[in-house]
């Protein structure tokens, strides 16, 4: 953990400062009049490495339905907050994926506590957004009932399973792998959007499914992480994901849900809250008996205790942070950011834990993460095409 409490501070500064930028659309001045006024930050020091990891991303700002940002960004063309959104959401996605594989190292890998760490880090980042709602002047507190809470109970199963399959995954073979397979969740999304939720996938999208499987089955060729407890735990998480989304459409039609949740923000924070108690239930079955062992570690190992908290918070911090960013773009820019996201984190992880890139796996990934790019937008090409002729 290298990045410095300075640099932290300063880009959730700037986030704040210039969320209200000239080129920025207030449609609800009451509503967000506080929202800039006091950026939060949750730090964590570790002396022992001499260094600070940090969550800073401004997420008091992310009342993303009281705020429309128009297109352009003034007078330069040059939307200066967006930009900052896209930093912070890669470098908390970059630095989650290397501390969580730290964390994981640190109670041995898969044959550890993956379980455990992976509901903590929803549990701790769940503390953050308690946090902001009871911060003065930070978050306003959602007005939701309980048979809203109930509704939204399948979206934040989906949540906790995707989370922790996905650490698992990460937990028994390399990041960069299970990134490449987590690649593939279009695959997993079209087969359920077709087939169980009754919403058809184009003929030229399912044409695009094959170029991402064969990009992640050349990737797994010469992996020398393999491990097949890896790779289907990665394709368990796509499955989640895949519902999770679907889940959430069908939510969100709920009438005045919306309105009582508040903003994107509260949507994270009471779904991480219900994901973390879900899987309380998990974790007692698969590592209860070893949790007096996984206490001690974690009063013992420092490597865990603060790689395990800055995971969480990072986790917590670009998710919501992403979601945020998503918004304020069209599809094909949701496309292109998604894309990159996956290349930036897959090579930059792996230079820096020291895991395998041979050209083979390369090839691979870059076949599968242009696949699901080309996916993400086939039907935006192919459509003018069609009504043209």
């Amino acid at each position: 953990m290298k990045l410095s409490i300075t640099l932290s501070l300063a880009l959730a500064g700037a986030c704040s400062a210039f969320a209200l930028a000239p080129g920025t659309t207030v449609r609800n001045t009451a509503a967000v009049g506080t929202a800039f006024d006091k950026p939060s930050a949750f730090v964590q020091h570790n002396p022992q490495h001499r260094s600070t990891t940090a969550l800073s991303v401004a997420t008091a700002t992310a009342s993303s339905d009281a705020i429309q940002t128009t297109r352009g960004g003034g007078a330069t063309g040059f939307d200066i907050p967006l930009l900052i959104y896209f930093t912070l959401w890669y470098v908390g996605n970059y630095y989650y994926n290397i501390s969580n594989k730290l964390a994981l190292k640190a109670t041995g890998g898969a044959a550890g506590f993956p379980m455990t760490i992976s509901a903590l880090q929803l549990g701790i980042g769940s503390l953050y957004g308690i946090f902001l709602w009871l911060a003065p002047d930070a978050r306003t507190k959602p007005k939701v009932t309980m048979d809203d809470l109930i509704k939204m109970l399948p979206v934040a199963f989906c949540y906790a399973g995707a989370h922790s399959a996905s650490v698992f995954s990460f937990s028994a073979g390399s990041v960069s792998f299970g990134q490449i397979v987590k690649a593939s969740e279009p695959a997993f999304a079209a087969v359920l959007s077709q087939f169980v939720y009754n919403k058809p996938v184009s003929k030229a999208k399912w044409l695009c499914l094959p170029i991402v499987i064969g990009g992640v089955i050349l990737a797994s060729v010469n992996e020398l992480d393999f491990a097949v407890s890896a790779l289907v735990s990665a394709c368990i998480a796509n499955m989640f994901a895949a519902v999770r989304g679907n889940e959430n459409k069908k939510l969100m039609e709920t009438e005045g849900l919306k309105d009582r949740i508040g903003s994107v923000g509260n949507q994270f924070c009471i779904t991480s809250i219900l994901g973390f108690l879900l899987s309380i239930p998990f974790v007692l079955v698969k590592e209860g008996s070893r949790f007096g062992e996984f206490v001690e570690a974690f009063k013992t190992v420092p490597a865990l205790r603060s790689n395990m908290i800055a995971s969480a918070l990072w986790f917590y911090g670009y998710n919501e942070l992403s979601t945020m960013t998503l918004k304020k773009t069209n599809a094909v820019t949701q496309s292109v950011a998604n894309t990159a996201k996956r290349v930036i984190v897959i090579v930059g992880v792996a230079l820096v834990l020291g895991e395998s890139l041979d050209f083979m796996k390369l090839l691979g990934c870059g076949i599968g993460i242009g696949g699901v790019f080309l996916y993400s937008i086939i039907d935006s090409i192919v459509k003018p095409k069609a009504a043209s002729t």
